[in-house]
């Protein structure tokens, strides 16, 4: 099935405040740490621009303008919107906040402290052609014991989700990276909530599918994990 890019919207969730990494990057926010010299999200941004995206919706809350500012300045090839959240809205709220600037009728979601080189168009096509409400992508890892694991049958439908335990057996975890139809966000709830806690358990077994990559993946959110990035995040684009 035909995938344009070009016309989803990318909701990025940058509304991290960083705590864990403050002793290395003093109080900016999380998605604006800098790695070998530039902000995060820069390289973010470049990707998703490099895989056709022309639309983003930055969910911000901690220091929402001063963010909007540097990246509409920066990235003024995108259409580039700012949601702001005046009290923290958890990952799910913070998406479900940014529906009403939604343009297009399928919709990507990103954790903004993470990286994975997706093919985004093939991930929409495939998203497309199981007809899904929604899909993660899973990426495959040897041995884990840092975060949850998708658990999914052959045809990529999820099953489960297992909370963190240590293995060295090949398992699949979330990359931070979903791709919603529009009309999801009328069944979440209002208010507060985590789109992976209290929304995708119950999106099990009703056209929720895990799209597997073998990627890298970056995840900043630790000092021991931002200072892999630093050596590693470049060869990755």
């Amino acid at each position: 099935m035909s995938a344009d890019v070009g016309k989803t919207d990318f909701l990025i969730l940058c509304g991290g405040l960083g705590t864990r990494l403050r002793s290395v990057t003093g109080g900016v926010p999380k998605v604006m740490a800098e790695v070998q010299g530039e902000p995060f999200l820069d390289f973010l941004l470049r990707y998703l621009i490099k895989q056709g995206a022309t639309r983003v919706i930055l969910c911000a809350g901690y220091k929402a303008e001063s963010i909007a500012a540097h990246y509409k300045a920066k990235f003024s090839q995108l259409d580039l919107q700012l949601s702001v959240e005046r009290e923290p809205l958890g990952t799910g709220g913070a998406l479900k906040n940014a529906a009403p600037l939604l343009k297009y009728d399928h919709v990507f979601g990103l954790n903004g402290d993470c990286f994975t080189p997706v093919d985004y168009a093939a991930f929409l096509g495939a998203h497309l052609d199981k007809k899904a409400l929604a899909t993660l992508v899973g990426v495959r890892v040897e041995g884990n014991k840092d975060f949850g694991t998708i658990v999914s049958n052959d045809k990529g439908d999820i099953l489960a989700f297992k909370e963190k335990f240590e293995t060295r057996d090949v398992q699949y975890i979330s990359a931070g990276i979903y791709c919603f139809n529009r009309g999801l966000f009328e069944r979440m709830p209002p208010g507060k909530f985590s789109i992976e806690y209290d929304f995708f358990p119950g999106m099990i077994a009703n056209r929720f599918y895990c799209h597997k990559v073998e990627a890298p993946f970056i995840d900043i959110g630790t000092p021991e994990r931002f200072a892999w990035a630093q050596e590693n995040l470049m060869g990755m684009l």
